[in-house]
């Protein structure tokens, strides 16, 4: 379930309810070896004490969340310097729905290219998820529910990098109104590009959290 490599989210147990990013370095039977961890606030590397208490979250290759509480135990210097966690039993594993974050809304910038309404444009999403996404469409740009098309997404993760995510889409429906907006179903879209998705959503919505702007 757990494996090198694989992305975890920390939340401090402690009052400021601080959230971090790092990654599985190594494992043992009954502990985590991570890499420094990064503050989602400061985008600093935070240096956690020992017995500091966490609850960490990450998602499966099957696209499936869990989460568990750890803490820190120690600390080792192998190829890098790591922080060990205590790995509990993965019967203690909580798995989380995946409506608590899989869609949010973001203004992301897209190329959309759709051969059958002959139309090539640019333009933003309203939401997005590990599935789809709804965009907006300008006011001389008209779409066939159902046709097929190929996109380009830029996205921005919290640490400041940016991913290009290309794939093949399908129109879901359109909704005419004040706004213009496609909802579009993401097509054969690699699975590396669907971890980041879910990773993006992930973190946007401990953002908004961390604004009070989403309740948990």
């Amino acid at each position: 379930m757990l494996n090198v490599g694989t992305a975890l989210t920390l939340e401090s147990l402690e009052d400021d309810g601080e959230k971090y990013k790092c990654k599985i370095a190594d494992i043992d039977e009954d502990k985590i070896y991570i890499d420094y961890p990064i503050s989602l606030t400061t985008n600093r590397t935070a240096f956690l004490l020992n017995s500091f208490q966490l609850n960490a979250v990450f998602i499966t290759e099957n696209n499936v969340a869990y989460q568990f509480r750890t803490q820190v135990i120690g600390k080792i210097k192998k190829n890098i310097p790591l922080i060990i966690l205590q790995l509990p039993p993965k019967e203690t594993f909580k798995k989380i729905q995946r409506r608590q974050f899989v869609r949010v809304n973001a203004a992301i910038d897209i190329s959309i290219n759709c051969k059958e309404s002959n139309c090539h444009f640019t333009t933003i999403t309203e939401d997005v998820s590990a599935g789809g996404c709804a965009v907006l469409l300008p006011n001389n740009i008209k779409l066939v529910q159902n046709e097929i098309g190929n996109m380009i997404l830029v996205l921005p993760m919290h640490s400041g990098e940016y991913h290009y995510i290309q794939t093949n889409f399908k129109i879901i429906r359109i909704n005419e109104g004040e706004k213009n907006i496609a909802s579009i179903e993401f097509i054969d879209i690699q699975e590396k590009d669907k971890q980041l998705l879910f990773r993006f959503c992930f973190e946007k919505q401990l953002e908004l959290r961390k604004k009070g702007l989403l309740k948990n």
